[in-house]
């Protein structure tokens, strides 16, 4: 990977090793979020950790410029440092004063990096596959300690420690400072950006995921993780299902390559027969990949909402193409158990915990009382038919996209043949929506073919699928918008507020996930009014923002009752709540129209978004929206929906 310089008095860096081996440099370790490792050649490397656990920070996805912040004996630490071609210079301050410890490492398993003291510093040797490889760290003032494994440096209120990393000629201390501020200028003029009542949600998706980026030496692949602490060894990070294809959607807003890289991560994890597994290259577990289950088949979705922003992008999609429509035709061969059309959650060990996993909800109570029977449950699952045939919808798409018209024809029908059977046998009248349902021979007791009615957002699926006539589409948006229900303050529940067990908050018995709403999003796109979607974005992006904004966390989910983030606080999908936000302003729909929304209620500018390929600003104002081009506006909305083709 070649990162230009950001200053120019580091153009003179460039020497024979640099332009022959491959360089990266990043906080690419799992267990270094304040960090830097090099990785020189796909086999050697050089890290210096600071030790701090991350708290929030910016991270440029080409690496000129990170500042993040980490508590470390009573003090709040400041690391900031970018990438000069292949070296790295960096400032750390803090508000007290703190002794530092700076180790030393090579990081992964099977690669030896030696270090030894130098004046001012330390400096190392590496085995790379093209040779011996040389590494410098110097710093000012000196660090008061220094040994082969790291350096101590003692820093004071008001007087920062600057150091130099790097392959050989370093530059000096002086430029520092201007280099960093030149870096951090240059990426803060070019990311997309959000101000006013919102705050910069822009900003959030963009930290949270350039600070996810994990490189593994045994795959030699930078991707990004949902999360650094689900794993406890270099290499062990896991490529998680639907949680993957999610990151990467996130991350093509500020990091294009990175969302591809994602993408090409986890279906790289694929089986033959098409299963695309629910975990991959989980390192810490045996074995390495889920081969029992699979997960949400949400990647069509993602990759084109990825093509939507960024149409020039045919080589990737035919790349991707392929392992999509396996993964499409696996469902049908592997979870229609009773072999008439309709879908069910399971597993080959025919555990039925193991079935749950694959739903994505781990202990969700949606299919309370269902049974394995077999490789299934023996219930059909609202929710997996109406993801496989949103997953038809958006293989059509990119099916035309790409020239393959019978395929496209093939996944039409497919979407059509799926909502015809949801609306023939789920849909349940007595209720105003659709619902799981036992098979015609199973149950819980001596009845047939009931349906599940624990009320979860599950049952609001059929509507991201376009299943729903309008009057079907109506009674569901009630009970959507029902505040007995689900429609609260922090929503969505993910079991109803009046369920029995919604007191529990745990995990997905009443915890708000980031990912249930950006799916139950997509219905209200199709079937609510401009309002409702102002309204449901509003309530998403400031339960994000409060927990981000007051305590610099990216919630695996969030509780219902209080609002507060739960479980991990650094779990990309989190960002997902403020990705919806974006969509409710400006989206584009399946036609390649532009979408407006002008039934907007807060004040909000957006800068610097991408959209089909272009860049566009986007001005809203209670009531009206407008979207600017170099200064232009271009497309306004005014209390309601305006969709429009733009040149």
């Amino acid at each position: 990977m070649r990162i230009a310089c950001v200053a120019c008095a580091c153009l003179a860096l460039a020497g024979t090793l640099r332009s022959q081996v491959p360089v990266q440099v990043g906080n690419f370790l799992r267990g270094a979020p304040c960090g830097i490792a090099w990785i020189i050649d796909d086999s050697a490397a050089f890290v210096m950790d600071t030790g701090g656990p991350y708290m929030a920070g910016t991270a440029a996805p080409d690496d000129r410029y990170h500042a993040c912040r980490f508590r470390h004996g009573g003090a709040v630490v400041e690391f900031d440092w970018g990438r000069v071609g292949d070296d790295a210079v960096g400032v750390i301050s803090t508000d007290k004063a703190v002794s530092l410890n700076l180790s030393l490492s090579s990081g992964w398993p099977g690669w030896v990096s030696r270090f030894a003291p130098a004046p001012g510093g330390v400096d190392g040797i590496a085995d790379a596959a093209s040779g011996k490889i040389n590494w410098s760290l110097r710093l000012s003032p000196a660090p008061v300690a220094v040994s082969g494994s790291g350096v101590t440096v003692a820093v004071q209120p008001g007087s920062p420690v600057r150091f130099v990393a790097g392959l050989k000629a370093l530059p000096g201390f002086g430029v520092i400072d201007g280099i960093l501020n030149s870096a951090k200028q240059s990426y803060e003029a070019s990311r997309p950006v959000a101000a006013g009542d919102w705050g910069d949600f822009l900003g959030a998706i963009e930290d949270n995921m350039n600070n996810s980026r994990l490189y593994a030496s045994d795959n030699h692949r930078l991707a990004h993780s949902v999360s650094r602490r689900w794993a406890h060894s270099p290499n062990g990070s896991p490529y998680f299902c639907w949680d993957s294809f999610f990151t990467a959607d996130l991350a093509a807003l500020n990091d294009l390559a990175g969302a591809r890289d994602t993408f090409r991560a986890i279906l790289s994890c694929q089986s033959p027969d098409g299963l695309v597994p629910n975990f991959g290259h989980w390192n810490d577990h045996a074995p390495a990949n889920s081969v029992d289950r699979s997960q949400p088949p949400v990647a069509s979705l993602c990759a084109w909402k990825i093509h939507q922003r960024f149409p020039d992008d045919r080589a990737f999609l035919a790349e991707i193409y392929p392992a999509l429509v396996r993964w499409h035709d696996w469902w049908p061969k592997s979870r229609n158990g009773k072999g008439d059309g309709l879908l069910e959650w399971g597993s080959a060990t025919g555990n039925f915990q193991a079935a749950q996993y694959e739903t994505g909800w781990d202990d969700n109570l949606h299919f309370a009382g269902a049974a394995m029977h077999g490789d299934t449950m023996n219930a059909y699952a609202v929710d997996l038919c109406s993801l496989w045939s949103m997953d038809a919808q958006y293989l059509a798409l990119i099916a035309d996209f790409l020239g393959h018209p019978q395929d496209a024809a093939r996944f039409r029908a497919d979407h059509e043949t799926m909502n015809r059977e949801i609306n023939d046998r789920l849909w349940n009248s007595a209720l105003g929506i659709y619902c799981s349902r036992f098979w015609s021979d199973a149950g819980p007791d001596a009845s047939r073919g009931e349906f599940l009615t624990r009320l979860t957002p599950m049952n609001f699926y059929p509507l991201l699928a376009g299943a729903a006539d309008s009057e079907r589409g109506n009674e569901a948006m009630r009970l959507l918008t029902d505040p007995k229900k689900f429609w609260g303050p922090y929503l969505l529940p993910t079991l109803a507020y009046d369920d029995p067990d919604y007191h529990q908050q745990e995990y997905w018995r009443g915890d708000v996930w980031g990912p249930v709403n950006y799916l139950v999003w997509q219905g209200i796109k199709r079937y609510g009014t401009a309002a409702q979607m102002a309204e449901f974005a509003d309530r998403s992006v400031r339960l994000f923002m409060t927990n981000w904004e007051e305590k610099g966390v990216c919630g695996e989910n969030y509780l219902s009752t209080t609002g507060a983030q739960a479980r991990d606080p650094h779990y990309t999908w989190g960002a997902l709540l403020d990705l919806i936000g974006l969509e409710s302003i400006v989206d584009v729909d399946d036609s390649g129209q532009v979408v407006l929304n002008g039934a907007h209620t807060r004040n909000v500018t957006l800068t610097r978004v991408p959209i089909l390929g272009k860049i566009y600003d986007v001005k809203v104002s209670p009531g009206r929206t407008e979207l600017i081009r170099n200064g232009a506006t271009i497309l306004v909305a005014k209390g309601d929906i305006v969709r429009a083709r733009l040149p």
